[in-house]
Protein backbone atom coordinates (compact mmCIF):
# COMPACT_ATOMS: atom_id res chain seq x y z
CA UNK A 1 0.00 0.00 0.00
CA UNK A 2 0.80 4.14 -0.79
CA UNK A 3 1.51 6.05 2.10
CA UNK A 4 -0.69 8.94 2.45
CA UNK A 5 -1.64 12.21 4.64
CA UNK A 6 -4.32 13.27 6.74
CA UNK A 7 -4.58 16.69 6.11
CA UNK A 8 -6.73 18.72 8.54
CA UNK A 9 -8.20 22.18 7.22
CA UNK A 10 -9.20 24.94 10.02
CA UNK A 11 -11.61 27.50 9.54
CA UNK A 12 -12.38 30.05 11.72
CA UNK A 13 -15.72 32.36 11.63
CA UNK A 14 -17.49 34.45 13.43
CA UNK A 15 -21.40 34.65 13.19
CA UNK A 16 -23.33 37.28 14.11
CA UNK A 17 -27.59 36.64 15.51
CA UNK A 18 -27.36 33.18 15.98
CA UNK A 19 -29.09 32.11 20.04
CA UNK A 20 -27.26 28.44 20.27
CA UNK A 21 -24.48 26.52 19.15
CA UNK A 22 -25.86 24.06 16.78
CA UNK A 23 -27.93 27.55 14.82
CA UNK A 24 -23.98 28.78 14.99
CA UNK A 25 -22.52 25.66 13.10
CA UNK A 26 -25.23 25.58 10.73
CA UNK A 27 -25.30 28.86 9.92
CA UNK A 28 -21.29 29.24 9.96
CA UNK A 29 -21.57 26.27 7.35
CA UNK A 30 -24.06 28.30 5.39
CA UNK A 31 -21.25 30.60 5.13
CA UNK A 32 -18.75 28.38 3.99
CA UNK A 33 -20.39 27.00 0.81
CA UNK A 34 -21.51 30.15 -0.35
CA UNK A 35 -18.14 31.27 -0.64
CA UNK A 36 -16.80 28.16 -1.91
CA UNK A 37 -19.90 28.18 -4.82
CA UNK A 38 -18.74 31.94 -5.02
CA UNK A 39 -15.26 31.84 -4.88
CA UNK A 40 -14.19 34.11 -2.49
CA UNK A 41 -11.48 34.23 -0.22
CA UNK A 42 -11.50 31.94 2.60
CA UNK A 43 -8.80 31.99 5.17
CA UNK A 44 -7.63 28.88 6.77
CA UNK A 45 -4.54 27.07 8.30
CA UNK A 46 -3.88 23.34 7.25
CA UNK A 47 -1.64 20.80 8.98
CA UNK A 48 -0.76 17.43 7.26
CA UNK A 49 0.13 13.87 8.89
CA UNK A 50 1.61 11.22 7.03
CA UNK A 51 -1.01 8.27 7.07
CA UNK A 52 0.81 4.82 6.85
CA UNK A 53 0.03 2.17 5.57
CA UNK A 54 -3.16 4.22 3.80
CA UNK A 55 -5.13 1.28 3.15
CA UNK A 56 -9.08 3.71 2.82
CA UNK A 57 -9.63 6.23 0.71
CA UNK A 58 -11.08 9.29 2.49
CA UNK A 59 -14.13 10.67 1.29
CA UNK A 60 -15.32 14.16 1.47
CA UNK A 61 -17.62 15.07 4.61
CA UNK A 62 -16.46 11.99 6.66
CA UNK A 63 -15.70 13.21 9.78
CA UNK A 64 -12.50 11.48 10.77
CA UNK A 65 -11.73 10.39 14.42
Amino acid sequence: MKDGWMVTLTVKMRVRGAESRREAIWSATEHFEEAIRNSAEVTYSADAKRITPFDEEPVFGKQWE
